[in-house]
């Protein structure tokens, strides 16, 4: 990890993360990540299983988004995206959390983060798909100002305007 601007978040059992926005330079972080990350291909089919579509899928999120990574020491342990869609001045929201490190605030701080960049940019709001049974997700997102906007069975819509 090179010296960059971002925050230091402390989780709630007291180990310490930065969280800074990604670059190219940090490919190879992310896809260490994401080559020990449990499970693969859950939802939407991300991140991808296969290794060469998962470093595709890395490289084009890093080219066509604003990614930010969370780090323990020199390892990425959390990687969030928002993929920009200027004509509708909105962007999509990925996030992805070390299964080992899930539910202790990284996931709120990653996504704290990426909703402050998206502000600063000008972006009238922000969306992502959930799954309809994934509570802990679910809770989070609202907790951060998502709501609803539609009614899937299997999957849901939520937006932020900012």
């Amino acid at each position: 990890m090179a010296d960059r601007d971002g925050s230091t978040c402390t989780d709630k059992r007291g180990d310490t993360y930065h969280v800074a926005v990604a670059t190219e330079a940090d490919t190879w972080a992310l896809a260490d990540m994401y080559d020990r990350f449990v499970p693969k291909a859950i939802t939407q089919g991300l991140p991808p299983a296969d290794d060469k579509a998962r470093l595709q899928w890395i490289n084009d999120l890093l080219h066509n988004g604003i990614n930010f990574i969370a780090w323990q020491d020199e390892n990425a342990v959390g990687h969030a995206s928002l993929i920009l869609d200027s004509e509708r001045n909105d962007g999509e929201y990925l996030i992805f959390v070390n299964e080992k490190l899930r539910n202790r605030g990284l996931g709120t701080e990653l996504t704290r983060f990426a909703l402050q960049r998206g502000g600063e940019i000008g972006l009238a709001a922000i969306w992502l798909t959930v799954e309809a049974l994934n509570f802990r997700a679910i809770k989070l997102y609202r907790k951060m100002g998502f709501s609803f906007c539609d009614a899937g069975e299997r999957e849901r819509t939520m937006i932020l305007r900012l």
